[in-house]
């Protein structure tokens, strides 16, 4: 597999939201944009790392694009509750179809743990977060929503810091990435670039 960050091609769980993650596996939206869901595997893979699945779920190509779907659907959503504009219809009946699957349920382990089951593991995760994305744009913390200040990141984030100023979907990486681009701006005679 390619490399396409220091991460390699691991994914980013930053937003601590499963449908704010998933809109994150677009890497590099604003730039040049790389899919992390190229196969159904990956998106099993996605699942499994958010989980939302068990190690041995198995998607198709067609949960495969329901995902993309979503994910597209989700992250327009987003970014109008962000510019303070009306959701799409269409990204609405996307978002609503998919949160109308049945859900996952609980069931007691030998061990005394949890493991979550469903008929259709791959369709029910997907469910879990359509209505997580429903939950976002319109649950107490959708005032909170916030797309990472960096200009080329756009990871989206729910802002839990007690004065909701935070601007960086990770301080260590993009936080630190403008500081240091702050830092060489001031340092370099006028005229030349960063």
């Amino acid at each position: 597999m390619a490399r396409w960050t220091a991460d390699g091609d691991s994914f980013r769980f930053r937003a601590g939201r499963p449908s704010l993650d998933l809109c994150s596996t677009l890497l590099w939206r604003h730039r040049e944009p790389v899919e992390q869901l190229r196969d159904p595997a990956d998106l099993a893979r996605w699942l499994c790392a958010a989980g939302l699945c068990g190690d041995g779920a198995r998607a198709t190509p067609e949960q495969l694009a329901s995902a993309r779907a979503l994910r597209e659907a989700g992250y327009r959503l987003f970014g109008r509750h962000l510019a303070g504009r009306a959701p799409d219809a269409a990204d609405i009946a996307v978002v609503n179809a998919t949160a109308a699957h049945p859900d996952r349920f609980p069931q007691l382990t030998p061990s005394g743990g949890v493991r979550w089951s469903a008929g259709e593991p791959v369709a029910a995760a997907l469910a879990t977060v359509a209505r997580d994305c429903i939950d976002v744009l319109t649950g107490p913390l959708a005032d909170r929503l916030r797309e990472c200040a960096a200009p080329d990141c756009a990871f989206l984030f729910v802002d839990t810091s007690r004065p909701g100023t935070r601007r960086w979907c990770a301080q260590n990486r993009c936080g630190n990435r403008q500081h240091v681009r702050d830092h060489r701006a001031r340092r370099s005679p006028e005229g030349d670039g960063p």
